[in-house]
Parts: structure tokens; C-alpha cells; sequence
């Protein structure tokens, strides 16, 4: 079968380099269409253009984005399509609303199922598991009674939720690092951190829903590892108790769960997709070149809109940290106005006294000239 994967930007690479290289044992033809002009290693994805070594006629499209379901819709009408749902946030990451263009919509997570449903078209979902190739990732070696160290893998958090990890870590004397004897994050972190054999503490910025366990795993990979599987909030004290129950034995019970859907069973599960569908009887009637051009004017103006807001918080949390530091300075000031003002008026004083010790002394000495009535002169001999 020939494949061909559709992107924008060759967006989410992780997911293409792992999909493609098991496609491609089961001996597929695959290709990674970039619409746009991108950097690739070609040692890891075989990149085609629409400019350069697109194939003739593909078997099947795979598409991750719905700029590259339109375009790729365009240039192949007759071509089935899956489209590969990986979000649900941004419109970009949700199938086209235009009937004819997608087959099949395959689906990582029950909530990225939900949105799909919702969607005014109706859609045929398929239901797999986010891969992770467990031959790249090796099992770590034996954990620790005690956690010494944290993997944290917290990008894309506010400074509120990654400061109250950070804190819990620091309170439980757990070091953060580029290595550790547990992970902290969401999503696809979570999964290779199973994959290595580590436990996984499941926290995200719509919060945390603690440690992976094979009693909880069906709940959090249902929820797609976001943090948000139960409704209940993730405060300093829960993180900080959670910490107390770590278990060096759920690093190897995770990594028995990462086999189990391992990125060899995914592509099984997505050729059984491929295979069942049709091609196309006529193309879609519709204007899909001027449709993949605004989703991708819209993806962009998000993209700017998500990085404006990302300076904005930057910018609220720097002003805060100045006024604190103003703050600060005002108050250093006012300390040292206050011993300053104490300083000058012990100089007073001591003026004072000095003068009183110096009037005193000139005291004295009418005295003393009061009594004998003269000055006693010095004796030559």
C-alpha cells in the first residue's frame, strides 16, 4: 500500500517519524507531504512537496491537519482520507466540516472522540492509542526507595502551576533535572515516561491527576494523560502528599503498559483502517484550495494570537516581579531614611553633650579663677 501522510509543516513530528517507520516495516510505501517549506531529516521522514516527489496516486491519505486534508483533498479527488484528530483546542486539529473530504477520523483520546461527535458533520471514528516506540525507549534501570530526583516536563505552564510543583518538589527535598527517578507532565510525556519504565505523575496546566497505575490507566489514557480525568482541584497540599506516595514498582508496571500499545500495534490498527476504505466516486464539490488557504491564514492569525498572549503574561509577570522589587527599594528606602534620621539626631546629641561637656570645663575654670584670683604662672625654676 502506498501511503501518504499529510501536513502542514510537518506538525506533530514525534508521531509522524514513529508512524511512518512502523508503517514502513510492515512494508508500506510511505511518504510525508509538507505544504509548506520545511527542514526535515531524511534519515527519519521521506519529505514530499507539492513541488517535489509528490506520488502519482496514492492508496490512501493520512492527514494530521485540516489544512492538509483540504490541499491534499484538492490534489488527489479520488483518494480516501483518514485524518488523524491529535487536539481538540484548535480548529486546526479538528477535520474539515465538508462532507466528502474525510473517510474516517482516527481519534487518540475519549475526549477528542467527544469534540470530533459534536462537529456538525458526522463522522466515522476509529480508536487508537497514542503510540510510543518502545525499541527507541529503553527501560530504565532499578528506582529508589525515595525519589531524589524529577524529570519535569512543564512547557507551556503558567508560572502559577509550575511554581506550585517546583515548591511541592523542593518542600519533599526532590531535585529537579533532566533526569529523574519519576516524571512529571501530560500527553505524550507521560507515555515515554512509561515507556521508560519510570513512574508518571499526570499534571498539566488544567491541572493533575496524580500517579499512573495499571487501576488507573484506562481513566487517565481516556482522558489523553491532560490532568483534567477527574474533577477535582490540584492544590500544593495534594501534590505534596502525592509525592509522599511514590512507588519505585510503578516504573515497571508502566512499562508493561506502554507494551502493550506500542507503536507496532498502532500502525497494525491504522492499516486495518486503510484497508477497508474506497475510493472517492466523484471529487468533493467544493472550493478546497480557497478553503485550505484560509484555515491556514486562521491557524497562523491563532498561532500569533496564542504567542501575544504567551509575551502578555510574560510581560504581566515581569511588571509584577518589578513592582515587588519597587516595593522592596521603597521600604530599603524608608529603613534607610528612618536610621539616617537616627544617625542625625545621635549626632545632635553627641553635639549636645559636647557642648554641655565644653560649657562645663569653661565653668570650672572661672571657678577655679574665682577662688585664688589669678591665673597660677609657671615657675621658671
Amino acid at each position: 500500500m502506498e501511503i501518504l501522510l499529510g501536513t502542514q509543516a510537518l506538525e506533530p513530528r514525534p508521531y509522524l517519524v514513529t508512524v511512518s517507520e512502523h508503517l514502513e516495516r510492515l512494508g508500506h510505501e510511505v511518504h510525508v507531504f509538507a505544504a509548506e517549506d520545511v527542514r526535515a531529516d531524511p534519515e527519519e521522514l521521506r519529505v514530499v512537496t507539492p513541488e517535489r516527489g509528490l506520488p502519482l496516486a496514492p492508496d490512501v491519505l493520512y492527514t494530521q491537519d485540516a489544512y492538509a486534508a483540504l490541499l491534499l483533498a484538492d490534489l488527489y479527488p479520488l483518494t480516501p482520507q483518514v485524518f488523524a484528530a491529535h487536539g481538540h483546542d484548535e480548529q486546526v486539529w479538528l477535520p474539515p466540516q465538508l462532507a466528502g473530504v474525510v473517510a474516517r477520523v482516527a481519534v487518540f483520546d475519549d475526549r477528542a472522540a467527544e469534540r470530533v461527535r459534536a462537529g456538525a458533520l458526522p463522522q466515522e471514528l476509529v480508536r487508537l492509542r497514542r503510540p510510543v516506540d518502545t525499541d527507541r525507549i529503553r527501560p530504565r534501570g532499578s528506582l529508589p526507595d525515595n525519589p531524589r530526583r524529577a524529570l519535569l516536563r512543564l512547557e507551556g505552564l503558567s508560572d502559577y502551576r509550575r511554581g506550585l510543583v517546583q515548591r511541592a518538589c523542593a518542600d519533599a527535598r526532590i531535585e529537579p533535572g533532566a533526569d529523574g527517578d519519576f516524571a512529571i507532565g501530560r500527553g505524550l510525556d507521560v507515555v515515554a515516561a512509561m515507556a521508560s519504565g519510570l513512574p508518571a505523575y499526570v499534571y498539566g496546566e488544567e491541572g493533575g491527576d496524580g500517579w499512573v497505575t495499571p487501576e488507573r490507566y484506562e481513566l487517565l489514557e481516556a482522558d489523553g494523560f491532560s490532568g483534567r480525568a477527574e474533577p477535582t482541584a490540584t492544590a500544593f497540599e495534594r501534590v505534596r502528599r502525592d509525592f509522599d506516595r511514590y512507588d519505585p514498582a510503578m516504573g515497571p508496571a508502566n512499562r508493561e503498559l506502554a507494551l502493550a500499545h506500542d507503536a507496532r500495534r498502532h500502525a497494525q490498527e491504522l492499516v486495518a483502517a486503510f484497508d477497508s476504505l474506497v475510493p472517492r466516486r466523484s471529487p468533493v464539490d467544493a472550493p478546497l484550495r480557497e478553503l485550505a488557504r484560509l484555515v491556514r491564514i486562521e491557524a497562523a492569525t491563532d498561532r500569533r494570537a496564542t504567542a501575544a498572549a504567551a509575551e502578555a503574561g510574560a510581560a504581566r509577570a515581569r511588571a509584577k516581579e518589578l513592582e515587588r522589587l519597587l516595593a522592596e527599594a521603597r521600604e530599603r528606602g524608608e529603613e534607610q531614611a528612618s536610621r539616617a534620621a537616627e544617625l542625625e539626631r545621635a549626632l545632635r546629641e553627641s553635639e549636645a553633650r559636647l557642648e554641655e561637656a565644653e560649657g562645663q570645663k569653661g565653668r570650672g575654670v572661672r571657678a577655679l579663677l574665682g577662688r585664688e584670683g589669678k591665673v597660677p604662672q609657671q615657675r621658671d625654676d
